[in-house]
């Protein structure tokens, strides 16, 4: 926080030690408006539209993605709870994995000790 407020400082001494430097005036003619001013304010000001801009640019992305993170974390409706993680798994459902790993295990293509011979 500390980094921030100094950098924020030494930012602001130079905006202004820029804007004294800078006072010539400066006509701008854009569309149909023409106004003057000093170089200084109209960089400054063109400089702050050019960031708010931006900002505005990736306001649809940033509520999208504000919008998923409140889905994913379960928002307002709380998603339905699963099986308890200390409820023990019924017979039926542990032989059947066991099935399924052995077969898969036994002769399920070469073996690599005779890819490694050859």
């Amino acid at each position: 926080m500390r980094f921030a407020l100094v950098f924020a400082l030494i930012l602001a001494v130079l905006t202004v030690v820029f804007a004294l430097q800078n006072d010539d005036p400066m006509a701008v003619d854009f569309l149909f408006v023409q106004t003057q001013g000093s170089t200084a304010l109209i960089l400054i000001v063109t400089f702050a539209i050019g960031v708010v801009t931006g900002l505005l640019s990736t306001l649809p992305g940033r509520i999208r993605d504000k919008r998923k993170i409140k889905k994913l974390k379960g928002g307002p409706s709380s998603p339905t709870p699963g099986p308890s993680a200390f409820e023990s798994p019924s017979s039926e459902s542990y032989s059947r994995k066991k099935k399924s790993s052995s077969s898969s295990d036994s002769g399920s293509g070469p073996s690599t000790s005779s890819q490694a011979s050859s």
